[in-house]
């Protein structure tokens, strides 16, 4: 059965396709496809029959492209797109301009002609075929392709990535209501080779880096990385998906939907340059530790030359120029460590000094690291033993970012001050028994 595209709608005349066999020098109207991609054609005179198209339509685009792909050799066929009541009319012009062509007659199915798509451009770097995706079932949600090339994604998507930008999408897919949100874009390959998209919403679960990645237990300082940066900042170990075999990756957080997702740490290699700036043999050794490093003097393309913190992002599948937040995170030194423990044996949070900046975190000391403000008071008292107002009565250790004793503390101190007062006070003298 023909594959017929949407029927034409009450008061609105769409067009139809007409094909010309150059060696026959006949013209044929497009009926459909059938479902070995063959093209199905009627003669123009027979008007019940014609495939209707929208030319701006995504469907249109599709069609032009797949009948050009599965006749790679189009030399001897062209389509013309026309308006479905003057099909008989300009078919018929079409075919004498073929025959003893004109000026004026070249000129009108000049006019008429569907130009041929540029193929280049969708297979340059291309994952995916753009022709394979069902853009009308899209745009049902609100993305179209011209959405994304308005927002230049369009070729970022097609290389496998997921976009940049957020889209609103809504409405009802599959007999369900989606209400009105903002999503990330991606495409994948199903099992059948048909392009899926797929659509990536906000993760407002706050216990998400406390849970286990794919056999991974987030410690408390990559959690913060991947906060702070949105890269783990070192290697993980994890199970793959599909073999369940142990592999090293880099993890990252997108900065704004917050899905974590990974890329094979051994599949990947440091460029030689960067911005025309060679990349030391040590800066290639911290980008494949899944660090952040600061390059010198790079060049850009308005041909300024700028220093830039660059790190390795699963997000992105390669290096990435980190953010300013993320830059800020670094410069205060603040690779984040928690877990550490203070002289009383109490875990409190800090950040790496500069001097330490890298280390493993198993080798990271409580010397090497600036306790975070919650955490100051708390080892001053506990390691340094310094007090202050509020606990230099205090003997009981400060717990986890406390700031002074608490309640039942203050009441357990002013017992034992009390207690101690009495003990130092001289005991009456009860004289002499005769």
């Amino acid at each position: 059965m023909a594959n017929r595209m949407t029927p034409r709608a009450e008061g609105q005349e769409k067009d139809v396709l007409l094909v010309l066999d150059k060696q026959q020098g006949k013209v044929s109207a497009v009926k459909g496809i059938d479902k070995e991609g063959n093209l199905q054609t009627v003669s123009p005179t027979h008007c019940g029959e014609f495939m209707q198209v929208d030319k701006n339509s995504d469907v249109f685009t599709n069609f032009i492209s797949n009948f050009y792909r599965k006749f790679q050799d189009t030399s001897g066929l062209e389509l013309f797109s026309v308006k479905a009541s003057e099909a008989e009319q300009q078919s018929k012009a079409i075919e004498d301009n073929h025959r003893n062509p004109t000026p004026e007659g070249s000129k009108r199915t000049e006019m008429l002609r569907v130009p041929k798509p540029d193929f280049h451009e969708f297979k340059q770097g291309y994952r995916f075929d753009p022709a394979k995706i069902d853009w009308e079932n899209l745009k049902k949600v609100g993305i179209t392709a011209d959405t994304l090339k308005n927002t230049k994604d369009f070729d970022r998507v097609m290389r496998g990535y997921k976009s940049r930008n957020t889209y609103t999408v809504s409405g009802t897919v599959g007999g369900f209501y989606l209400k009105p949100t903002d999503v990330k874009l991606s495409f994948y390959q199903a099992k059948d080779s048909t392009v899926v998209p797929k659509l990536h919403g906000v993760q407002m679960d706050e216990k998400l880096l406390q849970r286990p990645y794919n056999g991974h237990d987030f410690t408390k300082q990559e959690q913060g990385n991947l906060q702070g940066t949105g890269n783990l900042g070192g290697i993980a170990q994890i199970k793959d998906p599909k073999s369940s075999e142990e592999i090293p990756v880099f993890i990252s957080r997108d900065r704004y939907t917050h899905e974590l997702e990974y890329m094979r740490a051994d599949k990947w290699k440091c460029p030689d340059t960067i911005c025309n700036v060679k990349v030391s043999p040590e800066q290639k050794a911290a980008f494949e530790a899944g660090q952040a490093v600061k390059m010198e003097n790079l060049q850009f393309r308005d041909g300024t030359r700028r220093s830039a913190y660059l790190q390795v992002s699963a997000v992105e599948r390669g290096l990435e120029f980190l953010p300013r937040a993320a830059v800020q995170f670094l410069q205060q030194g603040q690779q984040q460590v928690a877990g550490l423990k203070d002289g009383q044996g109490v875990e409190f949070n800090g950040h790496v000094q500069p001097g330490a900046q890298g280390k493993s975190p198993d080798k990271v000391q409580p010397k090497d690291v600036t306790p975070a403000a919650e955490s100051r008071t708390q080892v001053a008292v506990n390691t340094e033993g310094k007090t202050n107002e509020a606990t230099k009565q205090g003997k009981e250790p400060l717990k986890q970012g406390q700031q002074k004793p608490t309640a039942k503390q203050k009441e357990k101190q002013e017992k034992a001050q009390d207690k101690s007062l009495k003990a130092d006070k001289p005991k009456k003298s009860k004289g002499m028994k005769m």
